[in-house]
C-alpha cells in the first residue's frame, strides 16, 4: 500500500486517505481479504496523526471497502469486487466534481480541461 498526503491541500488529510485507499482496493492494488497495516504503522508510514487514520478507515469502514476486526486489525472486504460500474462511478463523481469545481475557479475553460483529463488518461506529461 502505498499514500500520500499533501497537508498543504483544501482537501482534509483523512480524505485524502480514504481516496487514495479507495482507489487502490477499487483498482486491485490493495486485493481483497488483505490485512491493512496498523493504525500506527500507517501513522509513521505518512506521516499523520493516528486519529487522522482511525477517522479514513472508519469512514472506509461504513462504506463497506474494509472490515475491522476488534484485536486483529483492518482487512479489505472480500465483497468489493462485487461492486458494478455504477456504483464505482458513484464513487468517483465527488472527486470529479471538486476537481471541476477547482477548474472553473481557476478560469480553466471546458474544451481544455478535456484536453487535460485526455493527456491524463493517455498518460502524457502535462
Amino acid at each position: 500500500m502505498r499514500l500520500q498526503v499533501n497537508p498543504h491541500s483544501s482537501i482534509p488529510l483523512y480524505a485524502q486517505i480514504v481516496e487514495q485507499m479507495r482507489n487502490q482496493i477499487l483498482s486491485g492494488i490493495i486485493q481483497a481479504g488483505t490485512a491493512l497495516p496498523s493504525v500506527r504503522e500507517i501513522s509513521e508510514m505518512i506521516e499523520v496523526n493516528s486519529l487522522t487514520i482511525q477517522k479514513a478507515l472508519k469512514i472506509l469502514e461504513v462504506e463497506k471497502f474494509i472490515i475491522i476486526r476488534r484485536g486483529v486489525g483492518a482487512f479489505v472486504s472480500e465483497n468489493i469486487n462485487s461492486l458494478n460500474q455504477n456504483q464505482k462511478e458513484d464513487l468517483l463523481k465527488p472527486s470529479l466534481s471538486n476537481i471541476v469545481s477547482h477548474a472553473r475557479e481557476l478560469g480553466v475553460e471546458q474544451d481544455r480541461f478535456q484536453a487535460l483529463v485526455e493527456e491524463c488518461w493517455s498518460g502524457q506529461e502535462i
